[in-house]
């Protein structure tokens, strides 16, 4: 008979109601696989194997012996034989109030067994040979010396499933796979779980979170939950510690995100109800404890007493931090900047004068773009900021002298700390500003444009008058152009990248240098269309980040171009280009010249930003040999290097597409 030992948990689990779900097979004129028979997948055995999905059949620990039977098909429902490395883990979970008042649920880590039929399997691995498998753990879960922890049939239980990258006896290649599955030893469905956030959430940042973790081996986020456990993991490393310290940090008594993202600010960009794969994302709210908020709020020692009342355990917390207070506090902050925004906008124009100089204008607006009277405002705004170049596509002037030109860009601002700056004047209410002369030429250089930013004082979901100590919130930025022809000005492309990738996971607030600058805020203020659609780009980026890049080192992540890979492949965030382009907009190359790849030296355009992502002479990548030997040049003087940037034959062969960066045309 089954481990049928009662203990003081079992008075408090609810009793599932629901007969367990576990998911049949599917395979063409095959059976189900149903209790007790080991199904068939019909028709021939998977030859290629793209993905890997799991059916479980049987879930079982009967007097000690842990065992499953389940099936393996492909991405076209083929049944997938001869799998030869497979790791089987088993979980219980503690469910909440189970270890003390107020105490979150818990994951008991039981035991992991890895089965690798080229060498040792600990345990019995069955191919069945028609996609089902069973397998047999080794450890005895009644003998609490062979686990990690005692077993204990009340509880909800779990198995997780990694299928390793070991080829199959033929050859053919086998992609990593996780599954898992929740049972109860009655055979009922778990009442209770700890699903609190769904991997989902976590790919809108980073496309495929396992890529940077553990090397691929785990894409589903409860794996990770499952598996960073107390008992199993360091202090500091059980997940919801581990996974807030990675996401936010303390500075000067704040919390704020360890990478720049509005997104952050609320609790909800990861825990939100997405159905049955988050049943507990409320969690975060209604389950407040020392540990999970701790790991966020770590300048709080709760059992000293420091930087909060004393609490030597979580049985008070919801007494005063109810769910609804707790969502309150955790979310006003996005909502008051929110609302600040939506209260002004801008609207900017330029004219070139017969002396290179250009007249800025900026009027300041309403929430429903009625025009303000600048002298009103001013009282309002902390700082007003316009940053000019010249040259859309390839700005001439750079964030430190361009070596051709001679120039840098042009920063200044018009008003600071609620006061008019040198050489602005208001008229009818606008501010009008004279930009000095600027490097005008022919073609793309005939187009001078300014990115224009307004930082405002605010207090919680209004702006006020402008104190020393004051808050301020970045707004709308705005974007304006002038040529000196009188010609249509020309513009950069926005049709291969564009803000909307940047807040999926940077949030639709993000303001962007606010400190050193302004604060960028990207908005419809700065939109164009694109194919019949309102579209807002990163163009003006390139104001400062230009192809001199924005350090005096000229550091190789300086050129826009680059800089966005370099960082967002350092925090392990990018996995495919679709999760930020659209396309790859090939033709914009033709626009551009050599960009700074390290101090004083340059890199013709399309080497530049393809090593940017990839190293020269990796696997998969050509050397540097090859690269020159199809025109490129490489950490070289500035003028070679731009005048071979046209000459590079790379998209000879190579079409590269967004949704595959690796396509050659031959």
């Amino acid at each position: 008979m089954m481990n049928a030992s009662k203990s003081k948990y079992a008075l408090m689990l609810a009793a599932g109601a629901l007969s367990m779900a576990l998911g049949g097979c599917g395979g063409s004129d095959g059976e189900d696989g149903a209790k007790g028979s080991d199904g068939t997948a019909g028709g021939s055995p998977a030859m290629t194997l793209e993905s890997l999905n799991f059916a479980f059949y049987d879930t079982t620990v009967q007097d000690g012996v842990a065992s499953l039977r389940f099936q393996v098909t492909n991405q076209n429902d083929e049944a997938v034989v001869g799998l030869q490395k497979l790791r089987f883990y088993a979980l219980q979970l503690l469910p909440q109030g189970a270890t003390g008042a107020g105490n979150a649920s818990q994951w008991q880590y039981i035991v992991d067994e890895t089965c690798d039929l080229t060498s040792t399997c600990p345990g019995t691995l069955v191919d069945k040979k028609n996609g089902v498998y069973t397998y047999t753990f080794a450890a005895d879960f009644n003998d609490e010396a062979a686990t990690r922890t005692a077993f204990n049939p009340e509880l909800a239980q779990r198995f997780m499933i990694r299928a390793y990258n070991t080829p199959l006896p033929d050859g053919t290649a086998v992609p990593t796979a996780n599954s898992i599955v929740d049972y109860t030893i009655s055979g009922n469905e778990p009442g209770y779980s700890r699903k609190v956030v769904a991997t989902e959430s976590c790919n809108k940042c980073h496309g495929d979170v396992s890529t940077s973790h553990h090397r691929g081996a785990y894409k589903d986020v409860n794996m990770c939950a499952s598996c960073h456990t107390p008992g199993r993991v360091s202090e500091g490393n059980q997940f919801s510690a581990l996974i807030h310290a990675k996401h936010f940090k303390m500075e000067d008594g704040k919390l704020s995100p360890v990478y720049v993202s509005d997104a952050l600010d609320t609790c909800s960009s990861c825990h939100n109800d997405q159905g049955e794969a988050t049943p507990d994302w409320g969690n975060w709210s209604k389950v407040p404890t020392a540990q999970s908020c701790g790991s966020c709020h770590s300048n709080i020692d709760f059992a000293k007493g420091q930087g909060h009342s004393q609490q030597p355990d979580n049985a008070n917390c919801v007494a005063c931090h109810n769910s609804e207070w707790t969502e309150q506090i955790h979310t006003s902050g996005i909502q008051d900047r929110k609302a600040v925004i939506a209260q002004r906008g801008m609207a900017a124009t330029m004219v070139a004068n017969t002396d290179n100089t250009v007249t800025l204008t900026v009027t300041l607006l309403d929430a429903n773009g009625n025009a303000l009277d600048a002298n009103a405002e001013l009282g309002k705004i902390k700082r007003l900021e316009a940053i000019t170049n010249v040259g859309p596509n390839f700005p001439v002037m750079g964030y430190n002298p361009n070596p051709a030109t001679g120039e840098a860009h042009k920063d200044a601002d018009l008003v600071k700390d609620s006061a008019l700056q040198a050489g602005v004047t208001v008229a009818d209410g606008k501010l009008v500003y004279t930009i000095p002369a600027l490097p005008f030429g022919s073609d793309d250089a005939d187009t001078a444009f300014t990115l224009v930013g307004l930082e405002m004082c605010s207090s919680g979901n209004a702006l006020v008058n402008c104190t020393a100590d004051g808050d301020t919130t970045s707004m709308k930025s705005q974007l304006a152009f002038a040529t000196k022809s009188g010609q249509a000005a020309s513009q950069r492309h926005i049709d291969s990248v564009n803000a909307t990738a940047c807040q999926n996971c940077h949030g639709d607030t993000l303001q962007l240098h606010k400190g050193y600058h302004t604060g960028f805020v990207l908005s419809e203020q700065m939109g164009r269309e694109v194919n019949g659609k309102l579209t807002v780009g990163l163009d003006a980026c390139v104001t400062c980040h230009t192809p001199d890049g924005t350090y005096a080192s000229g550091a190789k992540k300086g050129a826009l171009e680059m800089k966005l890979h370099v960082l967002h492949n350092q925090v392990g965030v990018i996995t495919e280009c679709t999760q930020c382009h659209t396309n790859l907009n090939l033709d914009a190359f033709k626009h551009k010249g050599a960009l700074a790849t390290s101090a004083g030296k340059y890199t013709t355009p399309i080497t530049a930003v393809c090593t940017s992502c990839h190293v020269m002479g990796s696997e998969g990548f050509h050397s540097q040999a090859t690269l020159e030997s199809y025109g490129a040049i490489i950490d070289g003087d500035y003028v070679p290097a731009n005048q071979a940037a046209q000459t590079e034959s790379c998209f000879y062969c190579h079409k590269p597409t967004a949704a595959d960066h690796t396509v050659v045309n031959m």
